[in-house]
């Protein structure tokens, strides 16, 4: 999908910024007139607004702090792996998953765990404790990981 500026011309996607795993802030700027406009939402909802790859300024920032020696075989091993996955938008969460070479594994003792979970957030949890297990450089879900987010949810909620 092409997106057009006032002018007429197409608008690029020129910046993306995390806010947090479920919101994203893409910068689109005018070929033509320099005009910008800012398109957010999930990440989902954003990704149509892309051409080509795009890193995050976080995920950008996670490469920049790699030894130069070994920074362009990172950026090659990501950007390989989102093509293969198809996707455009190389966030955080992309770049730590392409380091661990595939998603998080969820042995049965942890699925059955996630199973207690109530059902209309199972999903949002789901996804914040692979988020977690991948900051953490885990390849799998574990009893402890589980403990941990358990702690951290139930935490945020008695805070109001």
């Amino acid at each position: 999908m092409q997106t057009r500026c006032c002018c007429g011309a197409v608008v690029e996607a020129k910046a993306l910024e995390e806010e947090s795993p479920l919101s994203y802030h893409l910068r689109l700027g005018c070929t033509e007139c320099a005009n910008w406009v800012t398109a957010s939402g999930r990440l989902e909802d954003i990704t149509p607004l892309v051409q080509r790859t795009l890193w995050s300024n976080e995920a950008r920032h996670e490469l920049d702090r790699l030894p130069p020696y070994i920074e362009s075989l990172v950026r090659e091993e990501v950007e390989s792996y989102a093509a293969k996955e198809g996707r455009a938008l190389i966030t955080v969460a992309l770049f730590q998953e392409a380091r661990l070479r595939g998603k998080v594994s969820w042995p049965s003792a942890a699925k059955d765990r996630l199973a207690n979970v109530p059902a209309p957030i199972r999903s949002m949890a789901k996804v914040e404790i692979e988020r977690m297990a991948i900051e953490q450089g885990l390849s799998e879900v574990t009893e402890a990981l589980m403990d941990e987010a358990k702690a951290k949810f139930l935490g945020m909620r008695g805070r109001q």
